[in-house]
């Protein structure tokens, strides 16, 4: 192998190295990030007894984005709950990892609640900072 051959194809590994260690440097928080998407709650707990949900949060969905802002919606079913249909979204919801699966989630300006979010299998659980109560959501 020439001198030529051989200082190209270290200069190919090199560059080929150089460009794989770039891939790594996207914004992992936001891709791993386990409370982004959609999500509608099914289940409710108090001191880890199952109690029923509000009428209208099975018929919800909170959708936590890449850009940590939280927005939600109905969903509308043929069960759609009469009462539920004057529920108002507002803008400006954000939520902020603190780290330990530690998030606050606040309105605006204001220091908001801090939550303690784990995946259960695909299901995300919310425990309030209380201890009391947990929320379980599916992804929607």
């Amino acid at each position: 192998m020439s001198i030529k051959k051989v200082i190209l194809f270290h200069g190919i590994v090199m560059a080929l190295l150089m460009l794989s260690s770039c891939s790594g440097n996207d914004n992992s928080e936001a891709q791993t990030d386990i409370i982004i998407g959609k999500w509608r709650a099914i289940e409710k707990y108090e001191s880890n007894i199952q109690v029923d949900l509000p009428i209208c949060l099975p018929h919800l969905y909170t959708e936590y984005t890449a850009d940590k802002s939280i927005q939600g919606d109905k969903i509308i079913t043929a069960d759609f709950p009469e009462e539920c249909g004057i529920i108002l979204f507002e803008l400006g919801w954000h939520w902020s990892n603190l780290g330990n699966n530690q998030y606050r989630i606040r309105y605006l300006e204001e220091h908001g609640q801090i939550f303690t979010f784990y995946k259960d299998g695909e299901n995300l659980v919310e425990e309030n900072s209380d201890g009391i109560t947990k929320t379980i959501f599916e992804p929607y």
